[in-house]
C-alpha cells in the first residue's frame, strides 16, 4: 500500500476519533454542569476563571472566546445566582472585573473536584498501565494542533 494511501486513511481515522471525542467531551461538561445546577456557559465560565478569582470582563471574554454581548448575559445569570459580581475597575473605569463570590468560590472548588474525580474515573477505564501513554499523546496531539493552528 503507498504511504500517500496509508497517510490519508490515517487522517480520516483521526478526523474520525477527534469528532467521536469531542461529542464524548460534550457530553461530559453537560454531565458536570448538570450536577452543579450550571449551565455548559456557566460552567465554562468558572473553568475560565483558572484559579483567579476576579478578572477583566475582556479576559473572561477571551478566554471564553466570547463576544462581549453573549458573556454579559452569562454573567447577568450567575449574578442572579450570587456566584458573581461586576465591578469597575480600580485603575480604569472603562474596565469592567467579574468577582467569584464566596458561594462562587464553592462552586469554582466543587466544579475543580467534580471535574478531576470525572478524570480519575475515566483514567482508571483505560488499560491497566496505559494512562501515561495516553497522556503523553495527547499533549503530543494537543502540541502538533496548536502549531498546525499558528501557521
Amino acid at each position: 500500500m503507498p504511504a500517500s494511501s496509508d497517510k490519508r486513511r490515517q487522517a480520516e481515522q483521526m478526523a474520525d476519533l477527534t469528532f467521536e471525542l469531542l461529542d464524548q467531551c460534550q457530553i461530559k461538561r453537560e454531565r458536570v454542569a448538570g450536577q452543579l445546577d450550571l449551565t455548559v456557559a456557566e460552567f465554562k465560565l468558572f473553568r475560565a476563571f483558572r484559579g483567579d478569582d476576579a478578572l477583566p470582563a475582556n479576559k473572561l471574554a477571551d478566554r471564553m472566546e466570547l463576544s462581549p454581548s453573549r458573556l454579559t448575559r452569562i454573567i447577568d445569570g450567575l449574578e442572579e445566582k450570587r456566584f458573581v459580581r461586576r465591578d469597575i475597575g480600580s485603575h480604569d473605569r472603562r474596565v469592567m472585573v467579574v468577582s467569584l463570590t464566596e458561594p462562587g468560590k464553592k462552586i469554582q472548588r466543587q466544579l475543580e473536584d467534580t471535574y478531576i474525580r470525572t478524570h480519575q474515573d475515566i483514567l482508571k477505564l483505560l488499560p491497566s498501565g496505559a494512562a501515561d501513554s495516553v497522556l503523553l499523546a495527547m499533549e503530543k496531539l494537543r502540541d502538533a494542533m496548536k502549531r498546525w493552528v499558528e501557521q
